[in-house]
């Protein structure tokens, strides 16, 4: 079985490549080596055990593993083939251990240092990975300084084939590698902004699908969150949907069984395979408020859904209309809290801690002796 290792592709773009020290020959550095410092965006990164080093040539190196946590790339190693593979948006880099030939997008490229192996790590030159993947790369009194302007937000889909997917922060584009040791390849644009604190996380839903959420907080004192959620189909985003918030930043659901969900925070719409809406509720009318609501639980008979403005749970079924805001289920002194409330969030402090046998289990903090406690809920019973 060939002999396989996947890693991100931070940490590679940091080693590829040649750095002359100034004014510090080789026998200086074999005679008095001083530890590397490295700079990535503005970070310094700690090295761990695996350091960077500078070679007898003046080549720096990095170890691989290196390259994926910094350069927001990602490293395949084929041991059998001692192949170095890195994969970004637009860029293909590959490099063979001992070899002074390289491949970037299919095309040779001379090096003048070669990837190595040293204690059982594989080293790769900085300057030549860094450059390749669009970084500028510094050289100076120990430092090595890498710059790309941190232009991507990352995710992985954690599956038995992991996908990666790269978000490009100025366009909006969405790029996907699936299986992720394969080139990256755009599957659309999003519609979105970024404004602050920006971070993607993806879910892989049924052959070929994903809901990728993006989410950017923002405002001092970072009361504000954007959500925009995407359905990507065999490569493709199909459908996607941005919602606002104000003082709550709770994600909504995004999935129903193997269906994406979608909402603005006035419309929910659940979709099929191929795309298309299966279902659309009006979460307003559900709600009896004119304002933008949440959906924190959903299932084939019922939405958990939170107006922004009150915050107050409330068990809808989404068919019939029928309703129950769930904070009435406490003791007195629990409901007025959750009325009059309003830290860090108005309204009660319900979570959704699961759901079974059409039954809820909703945690809470009780304001009596402030430990956190289970509501459980028969979904039967109020809708």
């Amino acid at each position: 079985m060939k002999n396989k290792v996947r890693m991100s592709a931070l940490a590679l773009l940091l080693a590829a490549g040649t750095a002359a020290a100034p004014g510090v020959s080789s026998a200086q550095a074999a005679a008095a080596p001083k530890p590397i410092k490295l700079v990535v965006n503005g970070n310094e990164i700690a090295a761990g055990a695996a350091a960077p080093y500078l070679d007898a040539s003046d080549s720096v190196y990095i170890p691989l593993r290196m390259v994926s946590q910094l350069l927001k790339s990602y490293v395949d190693w084929d041991g059998a083939k001692k192949l170095v593979s890195v994969y970004a948006p637009n860029r293909t880099v590959k490099l063979t251990l001992g070899s002074k030939t390289a491949q970037v997008n299919d095309k040779s490229v001379a090096l003048n240092a070669a990837a190595v192996m040293k204690n059982n790590t594989v080293y790769v030159p900085v300057r030549f990975v860094a450059q390749s993947l669009g970084a500028n790369v510094k050289w100076q009194g120990y430092t090595v300084t890498i710059d790309d302007g941190d232009p991507y937000a990352v995710g992985f889909a954690v599956t038995m084939i992991p996908s990666m997917f790269w978000l490009d922060k100025k366009t909006g584009d969405l790029y996907q590698s699936e299986p992720s040791n394969s080139p990256a390849v755009k599957t659309g644009k999003l519609d979105f902004k970024q404004q602050e604190l920006l971070s993607l996380s993806v879910d892989k839903l049924g052959t070929g699908g994903f809901v990728v959420t993006v989410s950017d907080i923002y405002g001092e004192p970072h009361i504000n969150a954007n959500y925009t959620t995407a359905y990507v189909k065999n490569k493709k985003l199909l459908d996607q949907a941005t919602v606002h918030y104000w003082q709550r930043m709770t994600p909504n659901v995004t999935t129903l069984g193997n269906q994406a969900v979608l909402m603005d925070g006035k419309t929910l719409r659940i979709l099929n395979a191929d795309g298309s809406t299966d279902k659309t509720y009006d979460l307003t009318k559900l709600g009896g408020l004119d304002e933008v609501y949440g959906v924190e639980g959903i299932g084939a008979n019922y939405l958990l859904i939170r107006p922004n403005t009150t915050g107050l749970l409330t068990l809808v079924d989404p068919e019939t209309g029928k309703k129950k805001a769930l904070y009435e289920l406490l003791d007195p002194a629990d409901q007025e809290y959750a009325k009059l409330n309003d830290v860090p969030y108005h309204g009660d402090t319900f979570m959704v801690g699961g759901e079974h046998d059409g039954v809820i289990d909703l945690l809470y903090t009780s304001v009596k002796d402030g430990k956190q406690k289970t509501l459980t809920v028969k979904i039967k019973d109020w809708l």
